[in-house]
């Protein structure tokens, strides 16, 4: 019994957000192509080995990341000689949870979850029953909680602006050139 109530308090930690949910890498590095992207001067694209080498990630790696972005819609991919990567959407539109439905997907959380550790410190199927179904309760209440802040917010809070709040505008092109 005790070590339920040790795991119950740690899930109540959870859902009053002492416990920080971990992010993926996807998700970070879908964040710095759509900053790299808005920052572009206008009518500019950035192609994917540009893109990787400044944020010193796998290329191929970036790719798959870029792919999710534009099967969400939230940028273009265009292939030719002066293509590249360019936003589809204005940053004031795209929400931090559109960037992570897009890199980790929608399903729950706890999708696929294996509970057989919390089902063996039960020794009745009641109680197993129960306080799985408590827990689960916890975790989806943590993840509504997780999904409407994500929400709240747009990318355009991380883009840099300048002195009278215009986009920085960043020639990358030439940036990474001189890397």
């Amino acid at each position: 019994m005790l070590v339920w109530l040790y795991y119950l308090k740690k899930l109540e930690y959870y859902r009053e957000g002492i416990f920080n949910l971990k992010l993926n890498n996807p998700f970070i590095q879908a964040i710095g192509i759509i900053v790299m992207l808005a920052e572009l001067p206008e009518n500019e694209a950035l192609k994917s080995r540009e893109l990787s080498k400044r944020m010193n990630v796998s290329h191929s790696y970036l790719i798959k990341v870029a792919k999710k972005l534009k099967d969400a819609d939230l940028i273009n991919s265009t292939a030719s000689k002066s293509g590249g990567y360019t936003l589809k959407k204005d940053i004031d539109e795209i929400t931090f949870l559109d960037i992570f439905d897009a890199t980790e997907g929608k399903q729950s959380f706890i999708d696929g979850i294996d509970s057989t550790p919390i089902d063996s410190m039960f020794l009745s199927k009641e109680i197993v029953k129960e306080k799985r179904e408590r827990i689960h309760e916890i975790l989806d209440e943590a993840e509504a909680d997780y999904r409407k802040k994500l929400s709240r917010y747009t990318i355009s809070e991380a883009v840099p602006r300048d002195e009278q709040g215009a986009i920085l505008q960043i020639d990358w092109k030439k940036v990474i050139s001189e890397m």
